[in-house]
């Protein structure tokens, strides 16, 4: 199975995602979705200067954390994009 990876803004101190490996496996045990969703929170905190850690799910499951720059801007607007000002 492939690494379980949350990526994370340049200036994130704190992250909150679901283990992918969690929903997984109570979607094929027939688990109910709010149950699923429970177990597989994962929250914490972070050093700002990590760009690579790491985190476990209640069930010891490994989740990657890693720092993404922003993408650069485009170079010309396009008006089915949305656009954050």
């Amino acid at each position: 199975m492939r690494p379980n990876v949350v990526w994370l803004t340049p200036s994130a101190t704190s992250f909150s995602c679901l283990c992918e490996r969690c929903l997984e496996a109570s979607r094929t045990s027939g688990g109910s979705f709010a149950e699923a969703v429970r177990t597989a929170s994962v929250r914490g905190k972070l050093a700002l200067e990590a760009n690579v850690t790491s985190a476990r799910c209640a069930a010891g499951h490994e989740i990657v954390l890693r720092r993404v720059e922003r993408p650069p801007r485009l170079r010309r607007a396009d008006d089915r994009q949305l656009q954050l000002r």
